[in-house]
Order: C-alpha cells, then sequence, then structure tokens
C-alpha cells in the first residue's frame, strides 16, 4: 500500500519517541514501587525476586503469540504504526481489530487503491482513541489502590485483603479472558491441563521449598496445555 509506504518513516520518528516515554515512565513506576514497598512493606525482597523471575519465564509465550499476530499488522498498518501501537499496549490482536473497523468505517478495505493516507491517519487515531479507557482506568483506579495498600500495610492483625487483591484481579482477568475457549474442547482440554498442572507445580514447590519451580510453573503449564491442546484436536480429527 502506497499510503503506508509513504508515511511509515514519518511514523517511526514519533514511535521512537513515544516509545523512549514509555521506557522512562516504566523506570519512574518501578522506582516508586520499590520506594513504596520499602516504606510500607508489602511484600518481601524474596517475593519481589519469585516475581520477577516468574513474570519473566510467563512473558515468553504471550510475547511468541504477540510477535506473530504483529506481523499480521505489519502488512496492514506498516511496521512503524505496529510498533508506536504495540510498543505501548502490547496488544496486536486488539489493535488489528481496531484499524479494521476504522477503515470500514469508511468503507475502505486495506490493499486498496482508495486505501490513501488520510484513511492511514483515521486507522491510527481510531487505534488510539480505542486505548484511552486503560488509561482513564488508571488515573481512576490507581490512587485509591495506593492508600488502600498503605492503610492495610499499618494494620497488625487479622487478615489482610490486599494479600488477595492481586489474585483475585488476575483470576477475573484470565477468567474473562479464556471463556470463550471453553466452548472448543481441545481448547477447554489445554485450559484445564494448564491449571492442573500449575497447581501441582505450587504446592510441590511449596512442600520442597524449590523457589526455581514456582518460578516456570506458568511456563510448564503452557507448555502442557500446548500439548494437550494439539494431542486432543489430533484426536477428534
Amino acid at each position: 500500500m502506497d499510503a503506508v509506504k509513504n508515511m511509515n518513516g514519518t511514523v517511526w520518528v514519533f514511535a521512537v519517541i513515544l516509545i523512549g516515554m514509555v521506557v522512562v515512565q516504566s523506570l519512574l513506576f518501578l522506582r516508586l514501587a520499590l520506594n513504596f514497598n520499602k516504606k510500607n512493606k508489602v511484600v518481601t525482597k524474596d517475593e519481589i525476586s519469585l516475581a520477577a523471575k516468574t513474570g519473566a519465564v510467563a512473558a515468553i509465550g504471550p510475547a511468541l503469540s504477540t510477535v506473530t499476530i504483529a506481523l499480521s499488522l505489519i502488512v496492514m498498518v506498516g511496521s512503524g504504526a505496529t510498533f508506536l501501537r504495540c510498543g505501548v499496549i502490547g496488544a496486536p490482536a486488539w489493535e488489528l481489530m481496531m484499524a479494521g473497523i476504522s477503515s470500514q468505517t469508511v468503507g475502505v478495505e486495506f490493499g486498496t487503491p482508495e486505501f490513501t493516507e488520510a484513511v492511514f491517519t483515521l486507522c491510527i487515531y481510531g487505534m488510539t482513541l480505542a486505548s484511552a479507557p486503560y488509561f482513564i482506568n488508571t488515573i481512576i483506579t490507581l490512587k485509591p489502590l495506593d492508600k488502600a495498600a498503605a492503610k492495610s500495610a499499618e494494620k497488625k492483625s487479622g487478615p489482610n485483603f490486599m494479600n488477595y487483591v492481586g489474585n483475585a484481579a488476575m483470576m477475573g482477568l484470565l477468567g474473562y479472558s479464556v471463556i470463550d475457549y471453553f466452548k472448543a474442547i481441545p481448547s477447554a482440554a489445554a485450559i484445564i491441563s494448564a491449571g492442573i498442572t500449575g497447581y501441582v507445580l505450587s504446592q510441590i514447590s511449596k512442600k520442597t521449598g524449590n523457589k526455581t519451580l514456582a518460578s516456570l510453573s506458568m511456563a510448564i503449564g503452557m507448555i502442557v496445555a500446548m500439548v494437550v491442546g494439539q494431542v486432543v484436536t489430533m484426536i477428534m480429527a
């Protein structure tokens, strides 16, 4: 598409600037989080180390799927726009859908002569605007949670609800994300096998004190899920 090629260089300039801002912002957030934890003692150093290892390993699987979908997005809106959007949000499937909706709104298909610079700009605007709710939600919810965590840390006895907030949020997010996959038997088998594997490995790591196994439990669960899903698919074929 000529429009994408013509504007790709310009978009890359803004992409580099934006990603640079994101990197700086991430480092500032990390420093604030560590300082907050140092002051309020929400988690221990060992828990921080374990969380970092677990997150690094668990990010490999989603990163590979993100790259795969991003390749399709590059074909549609170019490398600059893909880096601009996926480098900030990290959800190429969502960006791909928003780009498609934006172009279809004006009755233009990707790859056609009607896909001009103006339509390309509209697609980028639509992709950007669709992410606004995430940022608005962050502005609204982070400060109250910050205060709640500080008050919770001051509590000396009794149950501490902040210990359950992260797990509850993750369960809600993952539950919403995978609910549609239960409609297909191979996908349901993969999800269930991943959950069982993760639970068993976490119990083993608690009994043995093997923190490395705990940090790898999610990655191992994903591998088991992929194998089980493929096997069930082959059996049903």
